[in-house]
């Protein structure tokens, strides 16, 4: 398999599905969830819940209104993250983020109203059982709540200025990364009706892509140039597994939860195909930019 293709190719479905949900509109209030929503990006969430609904049985068409939820929960928790009474950060993606174009109350509306439509979304979804889709949403409410991303977000804020533990780093993050990632995975694998072992090899492997996607992730942040999405997390003052573990202690670590995620879909065969090559590319493009930066200094 062409792993790259067939990224690219679930991402331009999911970002064809993200424009129906919210098609063109003069409302000012359409115009500016749509400026987050479509403003790119790589998709992993909504590409591993497909993932694990086509291992499970289910096809695309059926997983994909759940996986279109599952993106606009975590760009609502973007813009939210953005905001001046949060990570106060100037840039996403690129470009000025959602509230130094429309304004704050504007931008707290935009992640209100992502929040609730993806649960709209679920609830339209054809062809579903209704005790899977029930079991979904359910997944994603928990994932995004006061025991998931949100409750993250509150320990991230807590902790910024300190110098956390490596235990404290992993609960903020389980909760507010890898909750949605796990979550993306389970979701998939509901709505295709994965039986039991299937399941527990997909959350083992949630939880691991989970794990490696966030210290990639501030791998990245620690290397790359603040330019490219604002202020960095040391910046910031945030709780980060570099921070924590030094640069070759994160690399490590990075390595460790991308084999265990591996491991975990192995024994599901070939169908897992995808779900191994997204673990090993998290991490690859963290690792290949940690090199770049030695190389260069």
């Amino acid at each position: 398999m062409d792993l790259a293709r067939h990224l690219d190719a679930r991402r331009r479905i999911v970002d064809a599905a993200l424009a129906r949900v919210f098609p063109r509109s003069r409302r000012q209030l359409r115009e500016a969830i749509r400026y987050s929503l479509l403003a790119g990006g790589k998709r992993v969430r909504p590409i591993l819940c497909l993932a694990a609904g086509e291992l499970a049985g289910a096809p695309v068409g059926r997983t994909l209104p759940f996986a279109c939820a599952i993106e606009l929960v975590h760009t609502y928790s973007l813009v939210h993250d953005d905001l001046p009474a949060m990570d106060d950060d100037d840039l996403r993606r690129g470009r000025p983020t959602s509230h130094k174009v429309y304004g704050e109350g504007q931008a707290i509306l935009v992640g209100d109203a992502l929040l609730t439509e993806a649960f709209a979304v679920m609830a339209r979804a054809p062809g579903v059982r209704p005790d899977r889709a029930l079991a979904a949403v359910a997944e994603l409410a928990g994932a995004a709540g006061e025991l998931g991303m949100v409750g993250g977000q509150a320990l991230d804020l807590a902790a910024e200025g300190s110098e956390p533990s490596l235990a404290a780093v992993r609960g903020i993050h389980a909760l507010k990364t890898g909750a949605l990632l796990r979550a993306s995975v389970r979701i998939g694998a509901i709505v295709g009706g994965a039986p039991p072992r299937t399941l527990r090899a997909l959350t083992a492997y949630g939880e691991a892509i989970g794990l490696a996607f966030q210290i990639a992730d501030d791998i990245l942040d620690a290397i790359e140039d603040a330019d490219a999405d604002g202020r960095t997390d040391a910046e910031l003052g945030k709780a980060t597994y570099p921070g924590a573990l030094g640069m070759d202690g994160a690399r490590r670590h990075a390595r460790r939860a991308r084999d265990a995620a591996v491991a975990a879909v192995r024994p599901l065969g070939t169908k897992a195909a995808v779900l191994a090559g997204v673990a090993e590319y998290v991490v690859g493009r963290a690792e290949a930019a940690a090199d770049r930066a030695v190389s260069a200094g």
